[in-house]
């Protein structure tokens, strides 16, 4: 198994404190209050509308490593599932809507998957009749890959929320690796083998991650007001305090920093959907400006686009390790 500092993988999150940034929260992450630097701009297409980027994260060379021996997972006792062990919450009725798209057109393309039994291990036997009950206009039941569960308001009150079922330690989309196709998410390799882009077929929190976009209305001190979207890195503290719990978490671990490409270009299709076309253009053009004036090192003798760089890209590009930066 990895280790660091001589000391062996484990399941227990062991606390590191580090001055003035926090807890580290495993030994294989960097801890989490590093310096960050901001790009702020209007929205092009809307006066009232402030963009706020965090050129750490974007300009840091994060990449999913689900698959290979550097994902440890959230929980050491399921690699296969990366980080989908919990299920995904849906954001709106759009999103649910998208799922019984998605789920159809898996059915309908089941003759080229993978196995004989489709391109989803952990179909339920009740779609079909679902199906049935829907085109015959009953009531309409719930979808049989889905359960009420809950989720915090704004003033942390519980409210009802839909989520996809957990089978087996895992979201009943996450194939494991027993089957013909692959352990992974069933949608997204339905949508990679048909062309179609993730974004547009998975659930929304589901291609978001390592994305976070937050928005919140502003007045400013003239009374006017403007919607402020801040986009920033999906890190523990994202998951609420279920987040401490995780054996490990991706965006934090040099492991996960070793990429060729920013994120600003790896996650294009995810960031214009977050944001727009025009905002991406404008947030392209500066983190290309960027890397560029790095190259010139005109940030000083490190070569990296930023002074703030994110300590896991740093580590990954100098052979550190998590605790050394």
């Amino acid at each position: 198994m990895p280790r660091v500092d001589g000391l062996p993988w484990c399941g227990v999150n062991q606390l590191h404190p580090r001055a003035g940034r926090g807890n580290q929260p495993s030994p294989a992450e960097v801890a989490p209050d590093f310096p960050r630097e901001w790009f702020e701009f209007t929205n092009p297409d809307d006066p009232d509308h402030v963009i706020t980027i965090d050129l750490t994260w974007l300009l840091s060379t994060y990449g999913c490593v689900f698959g290979t021996e550097a994902c440890q997972a959230i929980d050491f006792g399921n690699v296969d599932i990366g980080c989908c062990g919990h299920g995904a919450f849906l954001t709106d009725e759009d999103d649910r809507d998208r799922l019984v798209e998605m789920v159809r057109r898996m059915d309908a393309d089941a003759g080229d998957a993978p196995s004989e039994s489709g391109w989803w291990q952990h179909r339920p036997e009740a779609v079909t009749k679902w199906y049935r009950d829907i085109e015959e206009d009953l009531d309409e039941p719930l979808e049989p890959w889905l359960v009420w569960d809950e989720l915090d308001d704004e003033d942390g009150n519980p409210e009802p929320a839909l989520k996809t079922k957990v089978v087996g330690a895992g979201c009943i989309f996450a194939n494991r690796g027993d089957w013909p196709g692959g352990h992974g998410c069933a949608i997204h390799q339905w949508a990679v083998a048909h062309g179609v882009d993730h974004v547009k077929a998975k659930p929304d929190v589901c291609w978001q991650v390592p994305l976070r976009r937050l928005e919140d209305w502003e007045t400013r001190p003239d009374g006017h007001e403007i919607l402020r979207t801040t986009i920033t890195e999906y890190d523990r503290r994202g998951w609420g305090n279920g987040g401490e719990d995780f054996d490990w978490w991706c965006t934090g671990a040099p492991e996960a920093h070793d990429h060729a490409d920013a994120i600003w270009k790896t996650h294009k299709s995810e960031l214009v959907e977050l944001i727009g076309e025009a905002c991406y253009d404008i947030l392209a053009e500066h983190c290309a400006a960027r890397e560029a004036a790095g190259e010139r090192r005109a940030f000083g003798p490190s070569g990296y686009p930023l002074l703030a760089i994110h300590p896991a890209t740093r580590a990954a590009n100098e052979g550190l390790l998590a605790d050394e930066v």
